[in-house]
């Protein structure tokens, strides 16, 4: 049996607890949340405190900061919440980097193993996030070796330097290297956006873990037909009804954590929800304006109808053979 094990990335501003619960449900085997300021845990922020799971059993708490004492303090202090703890090594926006955090850790490989090893002492599984490198220091293997040095079980890497940020196209070479190199644990990250080049990540690196990031907004059902399509070379795509309902239902949960704030927070998915669907234009600039939850619900159950009629007039859903 082939065993693939993929993951939703964590993103800032998207892998709140709903969204996490939702692609749990829909076949993601881990899904990770948004990156966690260890110094807000220690503080007791309430904003930050919101930010980490409950009641779910396939997250995993990703941490950000540069001192190995506040990273011990904060992984103690969660632990019991997560089923181990991720250090951000990789995030290249610069108001995080300019402080020593995120990829500016890949300039300080022992800094970064004594992270690793100081959350190791809680008692706490550790994986680390991690870029190629800068352009100047691509440096990813011995960032890598350093964080199993520490103790870390599993090392992901996003294939891009950290000036690159989100834009050009993501290299799984270097994934495959670690793979070749290490003696851990390898994921690899970036430019996943559909079953396709889940499958041919896997196949490409061999990688443990494939994480899936902006790939996941507005598709939640790419974790089941990733596997689908790698054992048993084909998928579905979901019907109309059932994208209605989904859709529904994560706005229902987005509420239900957020509160009024989850309709405004639920665009952005929305956006991605319609993405090539016929005739959504106007449906979208009407629900961008939209504050009241049950006229979106009925906007949305009025289009979503009329395709319904048309869907159930021909064939249902539909398979695509890899």
């Amino acid at each position: 049996m082939i065993l693939l094990i993929t993951a939703l990335s964590p993103m800032a501003g998207v892998t709140d607890r709903s969204f996490r619960k939702l692609c749990a449900s829909m076949g993601a085997d881990l899904t990770f949340t948004e990156m966690i300021s260890v110094n807000g845990l220690v503080r007791k922020n309430r904003k930050t405190i919101a930010m980490l799971p409950e009641g779910e059993d396939k997250s995993v708490i990703q941490l950000f900061g540069n001192d190995p004492v506040i990273f011990a303090k904060a992984a103690e202090q969660v632990k019991d919440k997560s089923l181990w703890i991720d250090v951000n090594a990789a995030c290249p926006v610069h108001k995080v980097t300019k402080r020593g955090y995120g990829s500016s850790l890949m300039r300080k490989p022992e800094l970064l193993r004594d992270i690793v090893k100081a959350i190791v002492s809680t008692g706490s599984k550790v994986s680390v996030k991690i870029r190629i490198g800068w352009e100047d220091q691509k440096n990813f293997l011995d960032v890598a070796k350093a964080a199993a040095e520490g103790g870390a079980f599993l090392v992901t890497i996003h294939g891009r330097t950290v000036e690159q940020l989100y834009a050009g196209k993501a290299d799984w070479t270097p994934a495959k290297i670690l793979k070749e190199n290490l003696k851990i644990k390898v994921g690899v990250s970036g430019d996943i956006f559909s079953p396709y080049d889940v499958v041919n990540a896997y196949r490409e690196t061999n990688a443990d873990y494939i994480f899936i990031a902006r790939g996941a907004i507005g598709n939640p059902w790419i974790f089941k037909q990733s596997k689908d399509l790698l054992e048993k070379g084909e998928f579905s795509y979901p019907s109309f009804e059932e994208k209605r309902d989904i859709i529904k239902k994560h706005l229902e949960m987005e509420i239900l954590e957020h509160d009024f704030r989850g309709i405004m927070i639920f665009r952005k998915f929305f956006v991605r929800y319609m993405k090539n669907l016929p005739d959504s234009h106007d449906l979208k600039e009407k629900i961008m304006r939209i504050t009241d939850r049950d006229e979106l619900e009925d906007l949305l159950d009025s289009y979503f109808g009329k395709l319904i009629s048309c869907e159930q007039g021909g064939v249902e859903g539909g398979n695509t053979k890899g």
